[in-house]
């Protein structure tokens, strides 16, 4: 995980901590997400993102509140 810079309060009250990405976040994420490039960003997420300083999968944003899923993408739309 990279360095922490932001957090955010999900809306089951957990904490979600958004890591400053690099190249390499980029790369494990192609290699999860493999040729279902939907999955890019979900993939990009869970390498960047703890929440309550544990680490998740692709799969726990799946079964996320959507507007959640959704304010974690916007973190990462914005490097884009």
């Amino acid at each position: 995980m990279a360095e922490e810079k932001k957090e955010l309060k999900l809306s089951d009250g957990k904490i979600a901590k958004v890591g400053e990405f690099k190249g390499k976040h980029v790369l494990q994420a192609q290699k999860v997400a493999g040729k279902d490039t939907d999955k890019l960003i979900f993939a990009l997420i869970a390498a960047c993102v703890t929440i309550d300083d544990k680490t998740i999968v692709m799969e726990d944003l799946e079964e996320m509140n959507g507007g959640d899923v959704l304010n974690l993408m916007g973190e990462f739309s914005g490097n884009f």
